[in-house]
Parts: C-alpha cells; sequence; structure tokens
C-alpha cells in the first residue's frame, strides 16, 4: 500500500513537471467526462423542452427519417469523442518521450480507438437503462407530496440499484481499457481485441492495482467536474441573464463571458494535469511507455516502478 501511494504521488509531481503534456491532457479530460460540466451550467436538460422536441419528431411530416438521423447524429457524435480520446492518449504517449521509438501516430492511434470504442459500449449501454429507469420514476416523484426532500434526491433513491450497475460497468471497463492502451502503445500493431483479451487474462489474476489506479483516477475526475461545476455555476447567472436581456442592455456581459471563458479554459488546464497524473499513474503502477519515465520519460519495453503487469508487459493511461 505505502509503495502504491508513493508511485501515486510520483505520479502527480511528474505531472506538475511536465506541463508540456497538459494540452493533451486537457483534450483527453474534456472528451471523458469535462463537457458535462459546461453542458450542465450553459445549457441545462429541460424535461418539457426534451418532452416538445420528441413530439415535434413524431408529428413531423418526415417520421421515422428524422428520428433515424437524430440517432446517426448520436452514433456519429460518439465515435467522434472516441477518436478524440484516443488522440488525446496517443499524443500524451509521443509527446512524453518524443526521443523514443514511437509506432507511427495513426496506426496508434487506431488501434487506442477501437480500444475506447469497444470499452466505452457497454457504460453507454448502461448509461441507457438508467436513463430508462429515470424516465420511469420521474413523474411520479415530481407529482409527490413530499416537498421536504429535492426531487432530484428521490429520484436518484429510486434508481439506487441501476446507478450501482453504471459504477460498476465504468470501473470496470476503466480499469480494463486503460490497461489495454498500455499493451497497444508497447506492442503496436495488435488489434484491439488482441489487446484487451492479454489484459484481461492479467487483471483476472491480480487485479488490485489495476482497479486500484482505476478507482483512484474515477475519483480524481469527479472531484475536478464537481469542482469545475460549481465555480461554472457561481459564475454563469448574470451572464445567462445579460445574453438574454441582449447584449445592449448589458454591454458589460462580454466582459463576464470573457472572464468565464478564462476560467473556465484555467479548469481545464489544471484538470489536463491531473489527466496527465492518471496516466502516468498507470504506467509506473502497472505498465511500460514513455509517460511513466519522470520529467524526460523511459524507452518503450523498460517497466516502470510498479513493473509489468503480469503476463502482458503492459499496463495503461487513464
Amino acid at each position: 500500500m505505502r509503495g502504491w501511494l508513493a508511485r501515486g504521488r510520483g505520479a502527480f509531481r511528474l505531472a506538475g513537471e511536465r506541463s508540456d503534456l497538459w494540452l493533451a491532457g486537457a483534450l483527453g479530460w474534456l472528451v471523458f467526462v469535462g463537457w458535462l460540466p459546461l453542458l450542465l451550467v450553459v445549457a441545462p436538460p429541460d424535461g418539457e423542452g426534451i418532452e416538445a422536441i420528441g413530439v415535434s419528431l413524431y408529428l413531423s411530416q418526415s417520421f421515422p427519417l428524422n428520428a433515424v438521423l437524430l440517432v446517426a447524429g448520436a452514433v456519429a457524435g460518439f465515435v467522434g469523442l472516441c477518436l478524440l480520446a484516443a488522440t488525446a492518449e496517443v499524443a500524451i504517449e509521443h509527446a512524453a518521450d518524443p526521443r523514443a521509438a514511437h509506432p507511427p501516430a495513426g496506426r496508434a492511434t487506431f488501434s487506442a480507438f477501437g480500444i475506447l470504442l469497444i470499452t466505452a459500449v457497454p457504460v453507454v449501454v448502461t448509461a441507457g437503462l438508467v436513463l430508462g429507469a429515470v424516465l420511469a420514476v420521474a413523474p411520479a416523484e415530481y407529482l409527490s407530496a413530499d416537498l421536504a426532500t429535492p426531487v432530484l434526491l428521490r429520484i436518484a433513491l429510486r434508481i439506487l440499484p441501476e446507478l450501482g450497475v453504471l459504477l460498476l460497468v465504468l470501473l470496470a471497463m476503466q480499469t480494463v481499457g486503460g490497461a489495454a492502451l498500455r499493451f497497444g502503445f508497447t506492442h503496436p500493431g495488435q488489434p484491439a481485441i488482441t489487446s484487451l483479451r492479454a489484459v484481461l487474462r492479467s487483471i483476472l489474476a491480480r487485479p488490485w492495482r489495476s482497479v486500484g489506479v482505476a478507482t483512484a483516477g474515477l475519483l480524481a475526475d469527479g472531484v475536478a467536474a464537481a469542482v469545475t461545476f460549481g465555480l461554472l455555476r457561481l459564475l454563469w447567472p448574470p451572464i445567462g441573464l445579460g445574453l438574454g436581456d441582449g447584449l445592449r442592455s448589458r454591454p458589460e456581459t462580454v466582459l463576464l463571458l470573457l472572464g468565464f471563458v478564462a476560467v473556465w479554459l484555467g479548469l481545464l488546464l489544471a484538470a489536463g494535469a491531473l489527466h496527465v497524473a492518471i496516466s502516468a499513474w498507470w504506467a509506473m503502477e502497472v505498465g511500460t511507455g514513455a509517460v511513466s519515465g519522470g520529467t524526460a520519460g523511459i524507452r518503450s519495453g523498460t517497466s516502470g516502478p510498479g513493473g509489468p503487469l503480469p503476463g502482458t508487459d503492459a499496463g495503461g493511461p487513464h
């Protein structure tokens, strides 16, 4: 346990020294969870608005083609996010030690994309089941006579089993996907399925180190997302009011908006440093690769302080 924490501290120290990796880390964090706080602050979902969109789709003369196009757009957006996440992870790996021998960026990105896509699908499917549970219990909770308990808390309590399953699936896919990414970096040319199969056997044989890093990463992401949401929520109300009234009536809104964007970019960069730290911790704990080797990086194929993952010589970034 002491060595595990020491490697975690070393990873955070390494991330603090490698500011050149923060932009790639910020992209990775933005794609993974960073978009959510901004969306919830600037354009929070509205139940009546969503219902109105659904009704308009159904009553449109182009139904069901419009619904099919909407689903196709959502799928394309999901695939695009996976591709951006893969690009960010490859950029972190290559920039960590530019002098090391790396596989071509295109091939590494394609391999990482396959791994991320495969491991993200179960999470998305489970999130869809949770959303279905929310839609099933929300009407009754909104009409409930219990005014002392916040409605969102009542809904969450009703769907605790579904939320628990979502967290378990997210943790499992984070663990397997992170290890498989590092395997792909250190074994270029391997298909995504091969990488996933190899690390799955090793994780089942010795799970705690990989699960520990994945858990720490998810907790860190949750704290970063909560802090980002809280700060943006404090800053946004006067900006939203000014934009609603028109810039002519509130010209100071432009300055407030610029300040809001500057704060958000600063938070995003800090989260990028956090993402790099978790990537380094992955490599130190269970893997190999450039990102695990201090400020100058290490050559691909040498093990980090934690040693290679049994049976694979690999681990994975966050």
